[in-house]
């Protein structure tokens, strides 16, 4: 057998040796002498066969490729994460304070209910709907709204003014601060591959290997970071003694509590300002303790160059690819090489000649920590100065 799988792997044959094969066959059915010379009738008859069979000889070697995590793709590799216990996250919404004005009071339906909810826009005419129905005082009510679509969505500060959804009362509406969550795109193959070797430590002996595992399960999970005190003092980070710090983006708090209950080393201690109680089999309460990340505006800024005079590096496009692959995870250092080379791929003809990454929009340095180790950064488009030259 020329195809077959043995303790190294698949073995197929190649396309050289099922060619030779064929031109065996066909000497031994019409004699020795027969034409096959590349430009033959039958030569190139004889190529369209190896073709065929080089074609399904590929496909074999994608589904048995497919079987590996780290090799399959798109709905196959969704199929391969469920024996992980795991599942590819979805994208999620950007959400904003938004102050609504009113001149009286006044109820509005939010996207908890089935009516449709209070809208509104910005400029560009991107909406946003408030997430719970809500009933507002005579002037100034934040609430939070979420963008229709969910994605990559952006906001500038100021910008979300215009009501689409015109009610008695509400006088205006505007969006002072930045959002404080970021929506994020469906997540990808590679993403998801690196979340999945992560989380098969779960059966992990260490504790806090399995803590973080058990965290990086939970559904709606972006990011997720144990850190631990062995000592039995408070250490600089504000960690009592003998206990951990989880600190989690995204899931449900009861979700996140679960998983930090289900895997903690027996008496060890916890620090947070999130609190949890779950009720343990014996009916008591147990309170869980952990935090949210804090995020942290990155700013960027980049001096760019064509190597060609007669090439027109497009700024706005690099901004927003660099805003959506540039994600970093809690307390993960800002890499200005890693922007470099991100554009350098994006544009093979542009030169970035000057620039860096900054807490402030000013002193560029060449990498970065979030400022606390409970830190996220998080980027925006507004927040990345690129300067073509």
């Amino acid at each position: 057998m020329s195809n077959y799988v043995d303790s190294t792997g698949l073995n197929l044959e190649s396309l050289e040796t099922i060619v030779t094969q064929l031109e065996d066959s066909f000497k031994a059915i019409y004699g020795a002498n027969i034409n096959l010379d590349a430009n033959s009738p039958d030569a190139q008859m004889l190529n369209i066969f190896a073709q065929a069979k080089v074609d399904l000889l590929e496909l074999v070697s994608q589904v048995y490729a497919s079987f590996d995590p780290d090799q399959a793709s798109g709905a196959v590799l969704d199929q391969r994460l469920s024996i992980n216990g795991i599942k590819r996250r979805g994208a999620t919404f950007t959400r904003n304070n938004v102050t609504v004005t009113t001149d009286r009071p006044v109820t509005l339906l939010g996207r908890d209910t089935s009516e449709t909810p209070f809208t509104i826009s910005d400029g560009s005419g991107t909406k946003f709907v408030l997430e719970e129905t809500a009933t507002l005082i005579t002037g100034a009510n934040t609430k939070i709204f979420q963008a229709e679509l969910a994605g990559a969505t952006q906001t500038l500060v100021n910008t979300l003014t215009t009501i689409e959804t015109i009610t008695l009362g509400v006088l205006s509406v505007n969006n002072p601060n930045s959002p404080i969550a970021q929506g994020v795109a469906e997540e990808t193959d590679s993403a998801v591959k690196i979340r999945r070797r992560q989380s098969v430590s779960l059966p992990a002996i260490g504790a806090l290997d399995a803590t973080q595992a058990a965290l990086f399960a939970v559904d709606g999970v972006t990011d997720a970071i144990v850190y631990e005190n062995v000592n039995s003092t408070t250490d600089a980070n504000g960690i009592p003694g003998h206990s951990i710090w989880a600190i989690v983006d995204g899931g449900t708090d009861a979700d996140v509590a679960a998983a930090i209950y289900a895997k903690r080393n027996a008496g060890c201690g916890m620090k947070g300002t999130e609190q949890v109680t779950i009720t343990q089999a014996n009916g008591t309460g147990f309170v869980v303790k952990f935090d949210r990340p804090v995020f942290e505006d990155l700013y960027i800024a980049l001096t760019i160059t064509s190597l060609d005079a007669g090439h027109t590096i497009d700024d706005e496009f690099l901004k927003q690819q660099i805003f959506e692959q540039i994600v970093l995870k809690i307390y993960e250092p800002a890499d200005y090489t890693a922007i470099t080379t991100l554009v350098k791929t994006l544009d093979p003809l542009a030169v970035v000649t000057d620039g860096g990454v900054s807490l402030t929009a000013g002193s560029y340095e060449g990498f970065i920590y979030p400022s606390s180790i409970q830190n996220r950064f998080i980027l925006s488009t507004t927040r990345i100065a690129i300067t073509v030259v």
